[in-house]
Protein backbone atom coordinates (compact mmCIF):
# COMPACT_ATOMS: atom_id res chain seq x y z
CA UNK A 1 0.00 0.00 0.00
CA UNK A 2 1.37 3.82 -0.63
CA UNK A 3 0.43 6.78 0.94
CA UNK A 4 0.32 10.41 -0.05
CA UNK A 5 0.69 13.05 2.67
CA UNK A 6 2.01 13.53 5.71
CA UNK A 7 4.25 10.98 6.89
CA UNK A 8 3.06 8.35 9.43
CA UNK A 9 1.00 4.98 8.63
CA UNK A 10 -0.48 4.75 5.45
CA UNK A 11 -3.98 6.56 5.68
CA UNK A 12 -3.15 8.10 8.81
CA UNK A 13 -2.15 11.61 8.60
CA UNK A 14 0.73 12.45 11.27
CA UNK A 15 0.59 15.86 13.82
CA UNK A 16 -1.26 17.35 15.84
CA UNK A 17 -5.30 18.12 15.11
CA UNK A 18 -5.87 14.46 14.24
CA UNK A 19 -9.70 13.83 15.33
CA UNK A 20 -9.95 10.23 14.45
CA UNK A 21 -7.14 7.82 13.71
CA UNK A 22 -7.37 3.88 12.95
CA UNK A 23 -4.20 2.26 13.57
CA UNK A 24 -3.95 -1.35 12.30
CA UNK A 25 -6.94 -2.43 12.90
CA UNK A 26 -8.48 -5.65 12.38
CA UNK A 27 -11.89 -6.30 13.05
CA UNK A 28 -14.62 -8.83 11.24
CA UNK A 29 -17.87 -11.25 11.92
CA UNK A 30 -18.32 -14.40 13.46
CA UNK A 31 -14.30 -15.02 13.54
CA UNK A 32 -13.31 -13.63 9.69
CA UNK A 33 -11.50 -10.63 9.51
CA UNK A 34 -13.23 -8.22 7.14
CA UNK A 35 -10.39 -5.24 8.09
CA UNK A 36 -6.90 -6.57 7.53
CA UNK A 37 -4.79 -4.28 9.56
CA UNK A 38 -6.57 -0.63 8.26
CA UNK A 39 -4.92 2.70 9.18
CA UNK A 40 -6.95 5.86 8.62
CA UNK A 41 -6.51 8.99 10.08
CA UNK A 42 -8.92 12.35 9.76
CA UNK A 43 -8.08 16.24 10.91
CA UNK A 44 -10.45 18.63 12.58
CA UNK A 45 -11.86 20.64 9.67
CA UNK A 46 -10.94 17.87 6.98
CA UNK A 47 -13.00 15.53 5.10
CA UNK A 48 -11.46 12.26 4.17
CA UNK A 49 -13.47 10.20 1.39
CA UNK A 50 -12.90 6.25 2.25
CA UNK A 51 -14.07 4.74 -1.69
CA UNK A 52 -13.84 1.41 -2.22
CA UNK A 53 -15.99 -1.68 -4.52
CA UNK A 54 -19.03 -3.54 -2.31
CA UNK A 55 -17.37 -5.97 0.30
CA UNK A 56 -14.22 -3.91 0.43
CA UNK A 57 -15.20 -3.33 4.28
CA UNK A 58 -16.15 0.35 4.39
CA UNK A 59 -19.55 0.01 6.58
CA UNK A 60 -17.02 -2.50 8.77
CA UNK A 61 -14.69 0.34 9.09
CA UNK A 62 -17.39 3.02 9.88
CA UNK A 63 -18.33 0.73 12.73
CA UNK A 64 -15.35 0.01 13.84
CA UNK A 65 -14.56 3.50 14.10
CA UNK A 66 -18.27 4.66 16.30
CA UNK A 67 -17.57 1.66 18.60
CA UNK A 68 -20.09 -0.54 17.73
CA UNK A 69 -18.21 -3.37 16.19
CA UNK A 70 -15.34 -4.03 18.72
CA UNK A 71 -11.59 -4.22 16.99
CA UNK A 72 -10.17 -8.28 17.21
CA UNK A 73 -6.83 -5.97 16.67
CA UNK A 74 -5.16 -2.66 16.47
CA UNK A 75 -5.92 0.47 18.52
CA UNK A 76 -8.53 3.40 17.48
CA UNK A 77 -7.63 7.12 18.83
CA UNK A 78 -9.49 9.94 19.25
CA UNK A 79 -8.22 13.07 20.11
CA UNK A 80 -4.96 11.09 20.77
CA UNK A 81 -6.36 9.07 23.39
CA UNK A 82 -6.77 5.62 23.02
CA UNK A 83 -10.70 5.00 22.56
CA UNK A 84 -10.24 1.05 21.40
CA UNK A 85 -12.22 -0.20 24.21
CA UNK A 86 -14.84 2.28 24.18
CA UNK A 87 -18.19 1.71 23.09
CA UNK A 88 -20.71 3.59 21.33
CA UNK A 89 -22.03 5.53 24.06
CA UNK A 90 -18.40 6.56 25.14
CA UNK A 91 -17.23 7.77 21.88
CA UNK A 92 -20.77 9.47 21.17
CA UNK A 93 -20.05 11.46 24.39
CA UNK A 94 -15.99 12.07 23.20
CA UNK A 95 -17.93 13.72 20.22
CA UNK A 96 -17.84 10.95 17.87
CA UNK A 97 -21.04 10.48 15.54
CA UNK A 98 -22.07 7.95 13.44
CA UNK A 99 -24.24 9.39 10.65
CA UNK A 100 -25.65 5.67 9.71
CA UNK A 101 -27.21 4.42 6.21
CA UNK A 102 -30.24 4.25 7.45
CA UNK A 103 -30.79 7.80 7.88
CA UNK A 104 -31.35 7.49 12.06
CA UNK A 105 -34.62 8.79 12.39
CA UNK A 106 -37.71 8.00 14.20
CA UNK A 107 -40.49 7.35 11.57
CA UNK A 108 -43.72 7.25 14.10
CA UNK A 109 -42.53 11.19 15.26
CA UNK A 110 -42.96 14.14 13.39
CA UNK A 111 -40.27 16.38 12.41
CA UNK A 112 -40.60 18.72 14.86
CA UNK A 113 -40.56 15.56 17.80
CA UNK A 114 -37.02 14.10 15.66
CA UNK A 115 -35.40 17.99 15.76
CA UNK A 116 -36.39 18.14 19.67
CA UNK A 117 -35.00 14.91 20.49
CA UNK A 118 -31.50 16.25 19.49
CA UNK A 119 -32.32 20.07 19.90
CA UNK A 120 -33.97 20.77 23.10
CA UNK A 121 -33.67 24.80 22.57
CA UNK A 122 -36.73 26.03 20.05
CA UNK A 123 -34.61 28.80 18.91
CA UNK A 124 -32.36 25.91 17.87
CA UNK A 125 -34.68 24.18 15.92
CA UNK A 126 -35.85 27.19 14.57
CA UNK A 127 -32.52 27.71 13.02
CA UNK A 128 -32.79 24.80 11.66
CA UNK A 129 -35.80 25.16 10.01
CA UNK A 130 -34.32 28.12 8.36
CA UNK A 131 -31.61 26.50 6.87
CA UNK A 132 -33.97 23.40 5.74
CA UNK A 133 -37.46 25.54 4.98
CA UNK A 134 -38.35 22.14 3.42
CA UNK A 135 -38.18 20.66 6.76
CA UNK A 136 -40.10 23.73 8.82
CA UNK A 137 -42.90 23.22 6.25
CA UNK A 138 -43.13 19.57 7.28
CA UNK A 139 -43.00 19.96 10.67
CA UNK A 140 -46.02 18.30 11.93
CA UNK A 141 -45.69 15.56 9.65
CA UNK A 142 -44.43 12.09 10.43
CA UNK A 143 -41.01 11.74 9.59
CA UNK A 144 -41.43 7.93 8.06
CA UNK A 145 -43.93 10.20 5.52
CA UNK A 146 -40.75 12.20 4.16
CA UNK A 147 -39.38 11.74 1.57
CA UNK A 148 -35.61 9.72 1.20
CA UNK A 149 -33.76 13.47 1.14
CA UNK A 150 -36.48 14.77 3.75
CA UNK A 151 -35.26 12.62 5.72
CA UNK A 152 -31.77 12.41 5.39
CA UNK A 153 -32.21 16.28 6.00
CA UNK A 154 -33.78 15.54 9.26
CA UNK A 155 -30.87 13.55 10.23
CA UNK A 156 -27.97 15.47 9.77
CA UNK A 157 -30.11 18.72 10.43
CA UNK A 158 -29.42 19.18 13.83
CA UNK A 159 -25.35 18.45 13.59
CA UNK A 160 -25.36 22.14 12.38
CA UNK A 161 -26.72 23.64 15.48
CA UNK A 162 -24.19 21.64 17.60
CA UNK A 163 -21.37 20.30 15.48
CA UNK A 164 -19.66 16.89 16.20
CA UNK A 165 -16.03 16.65 16.48
CA UNK A 166 -16.22 13.80 14.46
CA UNK A 167 -18.65 12.87 12.03
CA UNK A 168 -18.92 9.88 10.12
CA UNK A 169 -21.06 9.28 7.45
CA UNK A 170 -21.52 5.74 5.47
CA UNK A 171 -22.75 6.22 2.38
CA UNK A 172 -25.45 9.35 3.11
CA UNK A 173 -26.19 9.71 -0.78
CA UNK A 174 -27.29 6.06 -0.86
CA UNK A 175 -30.60 6.20 -2.77
CA UNK A 176 -30.96 10.08 -3.13
CA UNK A 177 -31.76 12.40 -6.31
CA UNK A 178 -28.65 13.92 -7.28
CA UNK A 179 -29.77 17.38 -6.13
CA UNK A 180 -30.61 16.09 -2.88
CA UNK A 181 -27.19 14.69 -3.15
CA UNK A 182 -25.39 18.22 -3.63
CA UNK A 183 -27.42 19.59 -0.64
CA UNK A 184 -26.08 16.59 1.54
CA UNK A 185 -22.47 17.77 0.78
CA UNK A 186 -22.90 21.37 0.72
CA UNK A 187 -24.14 20.53 4.56
CA UNK A 188 -20.96 18.00 5.55
CA UNK A 189 -19.06 21.10 3.53
CA UNK A 190 -20.44 23.49 6.14
CA UNK A 191 -19.69 20.85 8.80
CA UNK A 192 -15.88 21.11 8.15
CA UNK A 193 -16.10 24.55 8.07
CA UNK A 194 -16.97 24.60 11.67
CA UNK A 195 -13.81 22.79 12.84
CA UNK A 196 -15.60 18.54 12.53
CA UNK A 197 -13.46 15.84 10.94
CA UNK A 198 -15.66 14.44 8.38
CA UNK A 199 -15.20 10.62 7.39
CA UNK A 200 -17.15 10.47 4.54
CA UNK A 201 -17.65 6.59 3.31
CA UNK A 202 -18.77 6.15 -0.25
CA UNK A 203 -18.98 3.69 -3.08
CA UNK A 204 -18.94 6.34 -5.70
CA UNK A 205 -16.20 8.22 -6.51
CA UNK A 206 -17.75 11.07 -8.55
CA UNK A 207 -19.74 13.62 -6.22
CA UNK A 208 -17.07 13.24 -3.54
CA UNK A 209 -13.83 14.00 -5.17
CA UNK A 210 -15.27 17.67 -5.65
CA UNK A 211 -15.32 18.22 -1.87
CA UNK A 212 -12.81 15.75 -0.36
CA UNK A 213 -9.74 17.11 1.20
CA UNK A 214 -7.92 13.36 0.76
CA UNK A 215 -9.09 10.03 -0.43
CA UNK A 216 -8.83 6.79 0.72
CA UNK A 217 -9.14 3.68 -1.42
CA UNK A 218 -10.00 0.53 0.73
CA UNK A 219 -9.85 -3.01 -1.09
CA UNK A 220 -9.89 -5.87 0.29
CA UNK A 221 -9.81 -5.05 4.01
CA UNK A 222 -6.69 -2.95 3.53
CA UNK A 223 -6.12 1.14 2.67
CA UNK A 224 -4.33 0.13 -1.17
CA UNK A 225 -3.80 4.15 -1.32
CA UNK A 226 -4.22 6.83 0.25
CA UNK A 227 -3.28 10.71 -0.74
CA UNK A 228 -4.33 14.92 -1.36
CA UNK A 229 -7.61 14.54 -3.79
CA UNK A 230 -5.19 16.14 -6.39
CA UNK A 231 -4.00 12.86 -6.54
CA UNK A 232 -6.54 10.77 -7.66
CA UNK A 233 -6.50 10.24 -11.86
CA UNK A 234 -8.83 7.46 -13.48
CA UNK A 235 -5.72 5.07 -13.52
CA UNK A 236 -5.52 5.39 -9.56
CA UNK A 237 -9.50 4.75 -9.57
CA UNK A 238 -9.40 1.91 -11.58
CA UNK A 239 -6.93 0.27 -9.80
CA UNK A 240 -8.55 0.74 -6.52
CA UNK A 241 -12.41 -0.71 -7.29
CA UNK A 242 -10.15 -3.60 -8.81
CA UNK A 243 -8.44 -4.09 -5.62
CA UNK A 244 -5.15 -3.92 -7.18
CA UNK A 245 -2.20 -2.16 -5.51
CA UNK A 246 1.15 -1.03 -7.24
Amino acid sequence: ARSGGAPGPAGAPAGRGVALELRGIRAGYDGGNVLRGVDLGVRRGEVLAVLGPNGAGKSTACRVAAGLLPATGGSVLVAGRDATRDGPVRRARAGVLLAPEGRGIFPALTVEENLALHLEDPGERRAAYERFPRLGERRTVAAGALSGGEQQMLSLAPLLQRPPAVLIADEPSLGLAPRVVEEVYALLTELRGAGCAVLLVEERADAVLGIADRVAFLARGRVSWCGPRAEVDAERLTEAYLGVTR
